[in-house]
């Protein structure tokens, strides 16, 4: 793998250069204490701004990047009296500041979509991207646990650059073609190491690594799951009773992937849109007929887990949870998928 050195000073002329070709993504604080990954205006003031409200230190960004290509709300059409007119959205997006386990959940919603049928609403706008991954020298959130799900902090491919943070620069890791020539395009941003480099980087890795504190044994979790009816349906009720279904910890999860389809209709004239949905709602699994098959709470809480942890590792070999921690430190009663991991793991209640 080739690496280069971007000096943190540069950052700032490299993004006003990248701004001219691509829609850059970055996470970025605004109002609120909150951080977004925002779109960087194109010039002037402005993206000055928004330059200086880029933040790439180890600070949680509350949604993964996710919702780039998988909108919270996206027109699928739009129609008239006597006309229907696609809106499939595409434009180039350089996506800077990804956390590894974020590129883990990009990658995973990306054989969703392609899976079992072409989403072209979705493929169309992953069709030019570029992502740079910064890996985590500290975890972000202290529910992170990053190292059991083998996620990171840094990730192993996947990417077209990988930032690791030094002092006062950034050595790159190039882990495409794409990056490649984006490192030749804009040589004049990117150094050469010096000769040691190959013993620091691992070593910057290596202590990353030991920072993640919440440990577990995600594989054992997984080979548990795997087992028909392992988990007792008191075991579910007991968590299903203490959940609120707020949907929190679904709109936050960088891998779920269920939406709704509705149309905005006015006079003549309207919308198709899909929007993000949750399998923990009672409304998501009823049936036109008025049927819910996962009426109980309790079912709805398996369901969660058992697609997490159980189906999605059959059917892909991958499991549906990064390890981000987000779940737990967005849900208002302390419910979170790395607990559960621990109640099956450990044999002890977490929840």
């Amino acid at each position: 793998m080739k690496i280069k050195i971007l000096k943190k000073e540069d950052l700032k002329g490299l993004l006003k250069e990248v701004v001219k070709e691509w829609n850059v993504y970055a996470p970025q604080r605004n109002l609120g204490s909150d951080l977004w990954f925002e779109t960087l205006p194109k010039a002037g003031q402005e993206l000055d701004q928004a330059i200086e409200n880029i933040v790439l230190g180890d600070v949680n960004t509350v949604i993964s990047p996710k919702d780039i290509f998988f909108p919270q709300l996206e027109s699928c059409f739009e129609f008239s009296a006597d006309s229907i007119k696609e809106t499939v959205e595409f434009s180039p997006k350089f996506l800077l500041g990804v956390r590894a386990c974020d590129l883990r959940g990009i990658l995973f919603t990306d054989d969703f979509y392609k899976r079992n049928f072409q989403d072209k609403y979705y493929l169309s706008r992953i069709k030019d991207r570029f992502i740079v991954v910064k890996g985590c020298i500290k975890p972000p959130r202290v529910t992170c646990f990053c190292t059991s799900a083998k996620t990171g902090p840094f990730a192993d491919g996947g990417f077209d650059l990988q930032l690791v943070e030094s002092s006062d620069a950034y050595f790159v890791e190039v882990g495409s073609r794409k990056g490649e020539e984006f490192i030749k395009k804009h040589e004049e941003f990117f150094k050469d190491p010096a000769n040691n480099v190959t013993e620091i980087i691992p070593q910057i890795k290596s202590k990353a690594a030991e920072s993640v504190e919440l440990k577990m044994d995600f594989q054992k979790a997984l080979e548990l799951m795997a087992k028909d009816n392992f988990i007792p349906e008191e075991n579910y009720k007991r968590i299903g009773e203490r959940c609120i279904y707020c949907g929190g910890c679904l709109y936050v999860c960088p891998t779920c992937t269920c939406f709704n389809v509705f149309d905005n209709v006015k006079d003549k004239s309207g919308a198709r849109l899909r929007n993000w949905d949750a399998c923990v709602f009672e409304g998501y699994t009823r049936e036109t007929s008025g049927h819910n098959p996962r009426k109980e709470k309790w079912q709805r809480t398996s369901r969660r887990y058992e697609h997490k942890l159980k189906y999605d590792y059959m059917v892909t070999g991958t499991s549906g949870c990064i390890g981000c921690g987000r779940c737990l430190s967005s849900c208002p009663v302390d419910i979170g998928i790395s607990k559960f991991i621990q109640e099956i793991t450990e044999k002890r209640k977490m929840m």
